[in-house]
């Protein structure tokens, strides 16, 4: 596993983990080793392993929240608020990864989801309610269409972006096989 080695069994393996999570310079290998890990649940364990899972979303959830708020102050149109909008998107499905471990248990599992689900609630409604100035509606339209809500979507685990795909066109029916072209109709 790359950035700590093997997967995390005792509480300071843990930390180092969270530590590395918290820095954020090799989450997918960091996430990868704690997907494998496993962690004794005790008494002593469990109240300090929650607080500390608990501080690093804390310090996650602000750095998305601070990286959102600048490159949206940063300006540069439509594809700069869909690009805000799926890199919170991408950090809210790894955090997700994250409280959905099965090495945690299902209490601290549901708690953390749950404030992963409560940021981005609040944080949709406010781009949302800022949008509602722009007469157009296409902020609007853009911000829905690229919800920030759908972070455990599959799509947004795997890091890729539906607009970031490859499409294909289909060729229309009846037609002898070759992609067809789309017509536009001006009215």
């Amino acid at each position: 596993m790359t950035g700590i080695g093997l997967p995390p069994e005792t509480y300071a393996q843990w930390s180092k983990c969270l530590d590395l999570l918290e820095e954020g310079l090799d989450d997918a290998g960091v996430v990868s080793a704690m997907e494998h890990g496993r962690l004794g649940w005790t008494s002593g364990v469990a109240n300090l392993f929650s607080d500390r899972i608990s501080a690093v979303f804390n310090v996650r959830l602000q750095r998305c929240n601070d990286q959102m708020t600048r490159e949206l102050r940063a300006g540069g149109g439509e594809t700069t608020l869909v690009r805000a909008l799926l890199n919170s998107r991408r950090t809210l499905a790894l955090l997700h990864r994250v409280a959905t471990l099965p090495a945690f248990p299902a209490l601290l599992r549901d708690h953390l989801c749950q404030e992963l689900k409560s940021y981005a609630t609040r944080s949709q409604q406010a781009l949302e309610d800022s949008a509602a100035l722009d007469r157009s509606g296409r902020t609007a339209s853009l911000i829905r269409n690229n919800s920030i809500l759908r972070y455990d979507a599959s799509d947004a685990v795997t890091g890729q972006a539906a607009s970031t795909s490859t499409s294909t066109t289909t060729p229309h029916p009846g037609s002898n096989g070759v992609p067809g072209r789309r017509r536009n109709i001006l009215i």
